[in-house]
């Protein structure tokens, strides 16, 4: 069961690629920054693990970085970076609560706005600083509100009872 439940996660990862490339990025002009591929491997981390939350960041980083076409390696750098790292955040023995995925998103939003800032700048492309300032206040509260609709999804499976039938049969 959980090897279709992490499929099926997988397969949650790419429509969150193919939503990120045809509708969130029309977003911008509006400057509505939203991430919804670092809100997925953030959950795919948190539900799956640190292993998981590494590959499918690689993965999505990687169709990302091709489909895009900037430096190919930067998205799927960070990516893999911030699952491994929620991973291991959360086998440390955090709780499956909202404000610890709140802190998540926050964090893991500021620090991939600034290293890939950062990694633009080095390779001398495109880095504005003044609108980092804009994204960097705007970006983690649209992904934590995206946070609300995408972690229920990944959530959705990974707590099922073994038990068919009712649950509370014999309390009754």
């Amino acid at each position: 069961m959980k090897i279709l439940l992490r499929f099926a996660h997988f397969i949650f990862l790419i429509a969150c690629i193919v939503i990120q490339l045809s509708f969130f990025e029309q977003l911008k002009i509006f400057n509505i920054n939203v991430d919804i591929i670092l809100v997925a491997v953030i959950g795919i981390a948190v539900f799956d693990g640190g292993i998981y939350g590494l590959v499918s960041g690689f993965v999505a980083g990687m169709l990302l970085d091709l489909m895009v076409g900037r430096v190919v390696g930067v998205s799927a750098l960070l990516y893999s970076m911030s699952g491994y790292f929620t991973g291991r955040i959360m086998s440390i023995g955090f709780k499956k609560k909202i404000y610890i995925f709140i802190l998540l998103i926050f964090f893991f939003t500021e620090a991939n706005l600034l290293l890939s800032t950062g990694i633009y700048y080095l390779f001398s492309i495109s880095s504005d600083t003044a609108a980092l300032g804009l994204e960097m206040i705007i970006n983690p509260i649209c992904n934590i509100v995206i946070m609300f609709l995408v972690f229920p999804l990944l959530k959705a499976g990974s707590e099922r009872s073994e038990e068919i039938g009712f649950t509370y049969k014999d309390q009754i």
